[in-house]
């Protein structure tokens, strides 16, 4: 994997930036992805010991052009790019002082438009740009960060009815996607994780359901052994990684 280039979307924080470290420690020359410079320029200076060849870029992945430079300065970097792994992901709009999820009742149209276009329009801007490249080298890996938004999978939750909506859109575009480039040597898959130790969760209750929260680091390595790492021609469909401790919170 010493010449893979993954790109790696919401790569500055949280689940990305776990996926991060583990792909530059697999060999892979990361692309880290963030709206925020800071957050950016720390992730890669962490990287660098690693390995060389990084790439840190502050973007915004709901933004065409944004992503149009992000695939250009990538292929202008490597020439290739191998893995899009799309981990950008928000559950509201940022800045809100509200503690409390809104009632679908009350939901602000503004709120439903932001995590639509980061969670599902951003993913279907990157994956656009991406697949020419992968279509000319005839190989590629796409991989979205999907949720399981309930210990028995993809299930409606109360007050969060942009953010399902958004994750259950994204599984529909990759079997989409999927069936079109297949024959490209390209794989496009989603995986649903349950909660992973970050700021998002800790804030609220969801790992409660699924008794507990995966780590960071354990979620990117069960990642990348049972999905990255995989033979091309091997798929696995709607993967979903939960705390081992689910076992006993569904048998009590």
């Amino acid at each position: 994997m010493a010449q893979q280039v993954a790109i790696v979307t919401g790569g500055s924080s949280g689940i990305g930036q776990a996926l991060s470290f583990s792909l530059a420690a697999a060999g892979y020359n990361v692309v880290v992805v963030g709206t925020t410079a800071a957050r950016v320029n720390g992730t890669y200076a962490s990287l660098a010991p690693v390995a060389d060849g990084h790439l840190g870029l502050v973007l915004d992945v709901t933004r065409e052009t944004d992503v149009a430079v992000m695939v250009e300065r990538t292929v202008m970097r490597y020439g290739r790019v191998d893995l899009l792994l799309a981990s950008a992901g928000v559950g509201r709009k940022p800045g809100s002082a509200r503690l409390l999820p809104h009632a679908s009742s009350e939901l602000p149209l503004e709120e439903w438009r932001h995590v639509i276009a980061v969670n599902l329009t951003g993913v279907f801007l990157c994956t656009r740009a991406v697949l020419p490249v992968m279509v000319r080298q005839n190989s590629g890996h796409v991989l979205l960060i999907g949720s399981s938004t309930s210990p028995r999978g993809l299930r409606g939750r109360a007050y969060a009815p942009a953010y399902c909506a958004s994750k259950f859109g994204m599984v529909g575009f990759a079997e989409a996607v999927a069936a079109e480039v297949a024959p490209n040597g390209i794989r496009v898959q989603v995986i649903l994780p349950g909660p992973v130790d970050t700021p998002l969760v800790n804030q609220t209750g969801l790992a409660r359901p699924f008794g507990g929260s995966l780590s960071g680091p354990q979620f990117a390595a069960t990642v990348l052994y049972h999905v990255i790492q995989q033979p091309s021609d091997t798929v696995a469909s709607q993967l979903h990684i939960l705390p081992s401790a689910l076992n006993s919170v569904q048998a009590a």
